[in-house]
């Protein structure tokens, strides 16, 4: 419920490593970010191929293998997996419809989306093998290096002023929901700027899955689908040190669903209809 080319790519893909929140959220926004929704996904092997290089540093041989790969997997997915999106927006917009947004409601949508990110993994593994085997030491090093930087950037904005959040968390919501009116905005924002996250505890976690999705990506190299697979998978769960803030998220959630009026909720279904609309055009090839 990330802009396409880039969070397609980092959170199915890659397994959800840096997003300690609801996977549901992740595999909405995955939709979300583009204003053509159509054209960025038709477009997925050479845009998440320009994304994930950024990563992997790979040479022209190895960027003509990755494409390849990701036109299977793109072909896969949107044969097997867009139904199962398309599903998963109607139980979204069924929580909507009944009046009142539950905390079950929020949980079922979010063990849709597990499983779809499992499928999603277990379909990529043997395609980013030979890629991830042909890997130089030099490449291994240098996605270590995006990865740290990567989480210098994100220590920076948690660090940041209380209002950057408030503006951040506002804008995944639009993506998710739409244009939201200035009333639910303002919730929004005074939602997330309540927050008080325990930083040094979402670093540890952020920590972990950084150390777990690098040895899943070896295992990947190796061959070894499963084992890469189970590791990213462990990737979506919540963390001890992540629940305070994992808790604080979903209660807000539900008063940003739950506090909004007739008019918003209509302006919501309206954005997931025609979600519903792309998605079924898509399983058409482009």
């Amino acid at each position: 419920m990330l802009p396409l080319p880039r969070r397609i790519a980092s959170r199915i893909a890659h397994g959800i490593s840096r997003w300690a929140l609801l996977p549901v959220l992740v595999l909405t926004l995955a939709l979300a970010g583009c204003s053509s929704l159509g054209l960025a996904y038709n477009q997925l092997p050479l845009l998440g191929g320009l994304w994930l290089d950024r990563y992997l540093d790979l040479d022209r041989p190895q960027q003509a293998r990755l494409r390849e790969q990701l036109r299977a997997w793109q072909a896969w997915h949107r044969r097997e997996e867009l139904p199962h999106w398309q599903a998963l927006l109607r139980q979204a917009q069924a929580a909507l419809d009944d009046g009142t947004v539950t905390p079950d409601e929020l949980l079922a949508l979010e063990r849709g989306a597990r499983a779809s990110l499992e499928r999603c993994l277990q379909h990529a593994a043997p395609l980013a093998a030979p890629v991830l085997a042909d890997l130089r030491p030099a490449q291994w090093q240098h996605l270590e290096r995006t990865l740290d930087d990567k989480t210098a950037e994100w220590l920076a904005q948690q660090n940041g002023p209380a209002s950057d959040r408030a503006s951040r968390y506002v804008s995944a919501l639009e993506r998710w929901l739409g244009d939201l009116d200035r009333t639910t905005r303002r919730h929004a924002r005074a939602e997330a700027e309540g927050w008080r996250p325990d930083v040094p505890a979402l670093a540890q976690a952020r920590a972990v899955r950084q150390a777990r999705t690098l040895d899943a990506l070896r295992a990947w190299a190796h061959h070894d689908g499963p084992g890469g697979t189970a590791l990213l998978l462990r990737n979506s769960q919540t963390l001890p040190q992540e629940m305070p803030h994992r808790e604080e998220l979903i209660a807000s959630l539900l008063r940003v669903f739950n506090q909004m009026d007739a008019r918003q909720r209509e302006a919501v279904r309206r954005h997931w209809a025609d979600w519903t609309g792309d998605l079924a055009r898509l399983q058409q090839p482009g």
